[in-house]
């Protein structure tokens, strides 16, 4: 049973080594004593292979409260939670109608905001980010009506909040994304198609301002390193998050008889790609590459147990789905059809249903899933108890 506020251990050694290495160098990303990554008592890249947000925002959270890194991290976690859980409340009670849709989307919405709080790290992401928003962009339609200044705040709110969001968690606000694009994409021939357009932008704007940004710290940090120390002999300085490294080891979820015997862990991972090549950096590109050709390898060597292995992901996937869409079913074929919140909802539902094929359907990485789940339930619920809006 996983400690609640409890965030990995390395990771949390990974912000004191950032704080450490902010102190030392005045340069963001550059990490000092990170044991955990190879850097004792040197220079290194913070974030070594992992998202890069909060080994900037917690430091500096640490630097303005003069509170240690530990304290830090259970306020950064806790404060999103919270501001997520505050912020979808607010949307569901200012836009819902349904009385029994505001009691049981509370519900909903407290319950699945404190599994995330209690989950912590950065898995939290996943989970707190669609639940803030959803709330909101699931009565699309209304926005489409409002004064311009509304969407605009909303629109460059939600910009903000999956930039930020992304920067923590990768893809952790990327499946509002998708559905936003999915439902204007759907209905683009119909009216209020420069509204939609319009939507679109504003919310990119911060997004890509926000990547922007970043890349110019990774950049100043590996300026900084590259200057003044060796660590480019021991490190990939792009500052990229491993992607194959988990996609590897996650084809040991079943341990089947005639197949290459893959245990799920990282230390698998890394310890496959050196005896491939002992002298590659890890999680550098060629790094990527060696378990990239080895996840090729198995697939094309055990086909029937690569489907196996993804129809039994998608098995737990679709469990959990049941679970939290819960009263949903009912209302899903007792209401009259409402094809913009099935697509809204659906596309965002496959979405974070991916991340668990790609990885592992661990709970932790399904948030996002747990969140769209149960937000759908609460619109099955108000559709049913309010007069349906028309799609044309």
């Amino acid at each position: 049973m996983p400690q609640p506020l409890q965030t990995m251990p390395c990771r949390v050694i990974g912000y004191e080594a950032a704080f450490e290495g902010l102190n030392l160098s005045e340069t963001y990303l550059i990490a000092f004593n990170d044991i955990c990554n190879y850097g004792k008592n040197a220079f290194s890249p913070a974030a070594h292979a992992d998202y890069v947000g909060s080994y900037i925002y917690i430091p500096v959270v640490s630097k303005i409260f003069g509170s240690s890194i530990e304290d830090s991290t259970i306020f950064f976690f806790l404060i999103y939670g919270l501001f997520c859980i505050l912020l979808s409340l607010i949307g569901l009670f200012r836009l819902y109608k349904s009385k029994f849709a505001k009691i049981y989307g509370s519900f909903v919405i407290i319950s699945v905001g404190f599994l995330c709080i209690f989950i912590s790290d950065t898995y939290s992401f996943y989970g707190l980010t669609s639940l803030a928003l959803v709330t909101w962009w699931s009565k699309f339609y209304k926005l489409e009506n409002n004064k311009l200044k509304n969407i605009f705040i909303l629109c460059m709110l939600t910009g903000i909040m999956v930039a930020f969001s992304n920067s923590v968690r990768g893809h952790s606000g990327n499946d509002l994304l998708v559905s936003i694009f999915f439902v204007s994409i759907f209905l683009l021939y119909n009216k209020n198609i420069n509204t939609r357009m319009i939507i679109l932008f504003i919310i990119l704007l911060p997004i890509l301002a926000f990547n922007l940004y970043l890349k110019n710290l990774q950049d100043t940090a590996k300026t900084y390193l590259i200057k003044n120390t060796n660590a480019k002999e021991r490190y990939d300085l792009n500052y990229v998050r491993a992607v194959w490294h988990n996609a590897y080891y996650s084809l040991g979820y079943l341990q089947l008889p005639n197949t290459e015997k893959i245990i799920p862990t990282d230390e698998f991972s890394v310890r496959k790609a050196q005896e491939i090549n002992p002298n590659v950096k890890l999680f550098s590109k060629e790094y990527e590459n060696v378990l990239k050709n080895e996840y090729i390898k198995f697939v094309q060597n055990y086909p029937l147990s690569f489907i196996k292995i993804i129809l039994a992901k998608s098995a737990v996937i679709f469990l959990y789905f049941i679970i939290f869409f819960n009263i949903g079913i009912y209302f899903l074929f007792k209401n009259k059809f409402n094809i913009e919140n099935f697509i809204f909802f659906l596309s965002g539902i496959i979405f974070n249903g991916l991340l668990g094929v790609a990885t592992e359907p661990n709970y932790t990485y399904l948030l996002g899933l747990f969140a769209y789940s149960s937000l759908y339930s609460v619109s099955l619920i108000e559709d049913k108890n309010t007069e349906s809006f028309k799609t044309s």
